[in-house]
């Protein structure tokens, strides 16, 4: 998305947007907090100030603001899947892959219920003010435009679960659980190309619930594990994307 697409949400012009920045120049504070509140990267001000990015990103660490809290604003997921994009999807199953049986498993093994509530939560204040959620805000494309609902998030949090875990079988399963660098190339080679190919054998109903359910409270905790309360938006670590906390987040 562009800085003037994206400035045009609020109303706010490039001249405008410029005009900030000039005046609060030696206030990088002030520059920081208004890029995160209105969803401007460190790219868009690059363009509105000038300035390189890798300058930018500079202008903001030599005062102790991480920079990537300003390029991390998706809503499902920060990293570019590429092929395995096809994976996000809604959940249309029935039963024990239902969303609201998955609901209930999910929310007897989380010890606090708000924790589960708000994770399905929009990542920036503005992004459900028209009432959907569009595919830049997202963060992938193949879903087009969805309801800005916790239910539509939800829905696709248990349905591209599913799909992920359709792919793998138990010995992809038990490499990727073993494999000691998960930053690494190889690591990030070897989820590719088990997540790009199907499972050799297919999982039945009950394997598969337990997989998606269990990889749904690992990834709520690791979410809400960087928690400061008295950070806006709370969430010390830069990611904010639904799966950037679980296997998609390592791609």
């Amino acid at each position: 998305m562009s800085v003037e697409t994206q400035l045009t949400k609020f109303g706010v012009t490039i001249q405008q947007a410029k005009d900030f920045i000039n005046s609060n120049i030696r206030n990088p504070g002030n520059i920081f907090q208004a890029a995160r509140d209105f969803g401007i990267t460190s790219e868009m001000l690059s363009e509105l100030s000038g300035y390189s990015v890798d300058d930018v990103r500079g202008y903001f660490d030599s005062i102790g603001k991480n920079s990537k809290n300003l390029d991390f604003t998706k809503i499902l997921i920060n990293t570019d899947l590429n092929s395995l994009e096809s994976l996000i999807a809604t959940n249309g199953k029935e039963g024990i892959l239902s969303n609201d049986s998955l609901q209930k498993s999910v929310l007897s093994k989380i010890k606090d219920p708000g924790d589960y509530e708000d994770f399905f939560q929009p990542v920036k204040s503005y992004q459900d003010d028209d009432g959907v959620y569009d595919a830049d805000e997202l963060g992938v494309s193949s879903l087009g435009s969805i309801p800005a609902t916790a239910k539509s998030l939800e829905s696709v949090f248990y349905g591209s679960l599913i799909n992920i875990f359709s792919r793998l079988d138990d010995v992809e399963l038990n490499q990727i659980k073993v494999f000691p660098n998960k930053e690494s190339g190889e690591y990030r080679s070897l989820l590719v190309n088990a997540l790009n190919s199907p499972a050799e054998v297919s999982r039945n109903d009950v394997d598969l619930a337990n997989l998606v359910v269990n990889e749904a409270v690992d990834t709520i905790k690791h979410y809400w594990d960087g928690v400061d309360p008295d950070t806006d938006p709370p969430v010390i670590d830069y990611r904010t994307g639904l799966f950037d906390f679980g296997l998609l987040g390592n791609i």
